[in-house]
């Protein structure tokens, strides 16, 4: 997932409270089994669209192989690109940018008409507790307020929309702690930054990661609340991975999680809002819980039907575009829904319409 092979490549190179509503009824948002499978003709599409989550792996590509990973997104219906913004390596020193990197992704993708969703991660180790790992927030909010202004001035109207952080609710992605308090009061800062500066934008939460207890993405939602985050973002996000078994086999698969924050939001007065699914997708090769490529092209199109049959939904971003490495029995290394590492198809490929 984008999650732990972001750490990785970075690093080598409840109860519902609030005014008394009506839960809507869920009952037919699972479906009977029989969600678009992949041999169907038409891949499942919100009215918001989808796209690619690229992961971290983006960052390192030549423009050789970062055009033809682009351009197998364009042959498909994909209209977004999920776009890493690694302020850690941006802004090494205070003050200082280097934006090459953001730059070739930005521009290749608006080349090609993708609309980009700038993922924004990691603090510089000058603006965060000394120790402490690149994935824990800045010491101070106004860092990032600094730095989410001074993108917007390079980028403009490239780029509108916004995802602050990613999986929060799991430990390594928020410097080895899950504070939702915390987390809330990062994306608060961030999002006055945004509205201030680029007022039409679209704020988006972080993407919560598929866990249990404490950590499941209704308690963290729930936390957020109660930190006081209403108000602080147009819309929240989830990853619903469904892998191994798939979306009417797991019990715990983060789509069932689904409805638990969609009921959380309406109690809350967020009713309104969307949940855009910034990550799913489904690992290949021979680890112990990776699926066949039949499989994967499956798990794609039923979480994107769900995505569909819920109506709430908004972009869906299928993670990813090609393997990151070549070793079928790295996990991590395996979630391209279009190529293999060598560039041989998937077979999610031609469900896809990228072959």
């Amino acid at each position: 997932m984008v999650s732990i092979s972001l750490v990785l490549g970075l690093v080598i190179g409840g109860s519902v409270s609030g005014s008394a509503k009506a839960a809507p009824d869920t009952s037919s948002w699972f479906g009977s089994g029989s969600a678009a499978g992949p041999t169907d003709a038409a891949v499942p599409v919100t009215t918001a669209g989808f796209g690619f989550a690229g992961g971290a792996g983006l960052l390192w590509l030549n423009d050789s192989d970062l055009g033809r990973e682009l351009d197998a997104v364009k042959r498909t219906k994909a209209t977004w690109l999920r776009v890493t913004i690694d302020w850690n390596a941006i802004e090494t020193t205070r003050n200082s940018y280097n934006w090459s990197t953001p730059d070739r992704i930005i521009n290749a993708a608006r080349a090609r008409g993708l609309k980009v969703l700038a993922n924004v991660v990691s603090s510089p180790p000058w603006s965060r507790p000394v120790g402490s790992f690149f994935t824990a927030p800045p010491t101070e909010n106004a860092d990032l307020a600094a730095f989410l202004k001074k993108f917007i001035a390079r980028y403009g109207s490239k780029v509108t929309n916004y995802q602050i952080w990613n999986e929060p609710n799991l430990p390594i992605f928020f410097g080895w702690t899950v504070d939702a308090a915390r987390y809330t009061s990062l994306l608060k800062a961030a999002y006055s930054a945004i509205k201030s500066t680029q007022w039409g934008s679209t704020v988006i939460a972080a993407g919560l990661a598929r866990s249990g207890g404490w950590n499941s993405p209704p308690n963290f939602v729930t936390a957020m609340y109660n930190a006081g985050a209403k108000g602080s973002f147009d819309a929240l996000a989830m990853h619903p991975y469904v892998f191994p078994g798939g979306l009417y086999a797991n019990p715990e698969n983060a789509v069932t999680d689904v409805p638990a924050v969609r009921n959380l939001m309406i109690a809350r007065g967020d009713g309104a809002k969307k949940i855009w699914f910034t990550e799913l997708g489904a690992p290949t090769g021979t680890a112990a819980d990776a699926v066949s490529e039949w499989e994967q092209a499956k798990q794609i199109t039923d979480v994107m039907s769900f995505a569909v049959s819920a109506g709430f939904v908004g972009p869906t971003f299928i993670y990813s575009i090609r393997d990151n490495g070549p070793d079928p029995a790295d996990r991590e290394q395996n979630f391209g829904a279009v190529y293999k590492h060598d560039w041989t198809p998937k077979y999610a490929a031609g469900v896809l319409g990228a072959a």
